[in-house]
């Protein structure tokens, strides 16, 4: 499976030490009053048989957004990989610093404010905080060194006193799910234990997509404690998913279990969840607003010969859905791992990596609408 769509399974990667970035390229101006989905930023990272990629994408508002990612996804040609960073500044997008001797790809990141970014490393036990003017370790979580090494898999802040990180097991050993009070860290096990990745509307109202039973096949909802959400309409799915909008507005894309070419929409309007059939044969991932009341999705679809087509799926307020192929015509095209609408905009990032004809693969930031 390429890397990105359902990255929360985890994929084995190697040791990595972290180095400077170099500047790359500004976002050219775009005509037109909606300009469609396109590359802004294409850089290779590392020997050339090695795929690089950003994980995922974080926009605070039109002047502050970061990527980050790795040199190395797969972690499988033998060289060292490395996280990356980069920075949008409102005019141009630049490489950044991360803290030296970091040991994964950054797999996931919430901002809840520009001075307040926070991101897990897939392995390694990081959790990284940028506080306005530098990235630091926040907190190394304890591995023996024996066994499997665990992953993380997500991450949702609310304030530097407030910070939920998560590893669900799937592919390796998961970390569990821990939490930051601003002075210390702690474990949280029962429905806590196996959750994925989620999503907050405020400190006491958290959405995740878990795995208590099997992976990614549960959604838990945080009140003061993890609790299971049963609905007939979450029967039989798997969950890549979710983002809380507000209160009355919950969104997971999903696939059927025993079919992850048949993808789901699942909506909570505050008292019922309902369901959304995909009309395509593909695979469902990353969610994002569309500043219209609709929805960005991102997907894929496979031939039985093993060629993937990436797409973005678009929901409109009224539940009108159409599909748009991404990427340039190369091998695999544009594989979006994460979207992040700008705030007080309908424009919207994307980050993901690309497959080229001679290179194992490049991470790419795209952009829709106005930038």
């Amino acid at each position: 499976m390429i890397r990105g769509i359902f990255k929360r399974t985890g994929v084995a990667c190697a040791a990595v030490a972290s180095s400077v970035l170099v500047v790359v390229a500004a976002v050219p101006a775009q005509a037109g009053t909606n300009p469609g989905w396109r590359h802004v930023v294409s850089k290779h990272y590392g020997p050339a048989q090695d795929y690089s990629g950003y994980e995922v994408v974080v926009a605070n508002g039109k002047n502050s957004a970061w990527a980050l990612g790795g040199t190395d996804l797969s972690g499988g040609n033998g060289t060292v990989q490395r996280p990356v960073a980069m920075r949008w500044n409102g005019r141009n997008w630049s490489g950044y610093t991360l803290p030296s001797g970091l040991t994964s790809t950054i797999i996931a990141a919430s901002a809840p404010a520009a001075n307040d970014i926070w991101a897990v490393t897939s392995f390694g036990g990081y959790i990284l905080h940028w506080n306005g003017t530098a990235w630091s370790v926040a907190k190394r979580l304890p591995w023996n060194g024996k066994g499997v090494e665990p992953q993380l898999t997500g991450v949702v802040a609310l304030s530097p006193k407030n910070v939920w990180a998560f590893g669900e097991s799937g592919f390796t050993l998961g970390w569990g799910t821990w939490h930051y009070n601003g002075k210390s860290w702690s474990q949280w096990r029962g429905n806590a234990g196996d959750l994925a990745d989620g999503s907050a509307v405020s400190a006491g109202n958290i959405w995740a997509i878990g795995g208590p039973l099997a992976p990614q096949s549960a959604i838990v909802h945080y009140t003061g404690t993890w609790k299971l959400v049963t609905a007939r309409a979450l029967s039989g799915l798997q969950f890549t998913s979710i983002r809380a909008f507000s209160a009355k507005d919950v969104w997971v894309s999903a696939t059927t279990r025993t079919n992850d070419s048949q993808s789901w929409l699942v909506h909570y309007n505050g008292s019922t969840w309902a369901r959304v059939k995909v009309p395509w044969t593909m695979s469902v991932g990353a969610l994002t607003a569309d500043g219209h009341g609709g929805l960005w999705v991102t997907g894929f679809n496979v031939t039985p010969k093993g060629a993937y087509t990436f797409y973005v799926v678009h929901r409109t307020a009224t539940g009108a859905l159409s599909r748009i192929t991404v990427g340039p015509s190369l091998t695999s095209g544009l594989n979006l791992s994460s979207v992040a609408l700008i705030p007080g905009t309908s424009s919207v990032w994307g980050a993901g990596s690309v497959q080229s004809l001679t290179v194992g693969g490049s991470a790419v930031i795209a952009a829709y609408g106005q930038i």
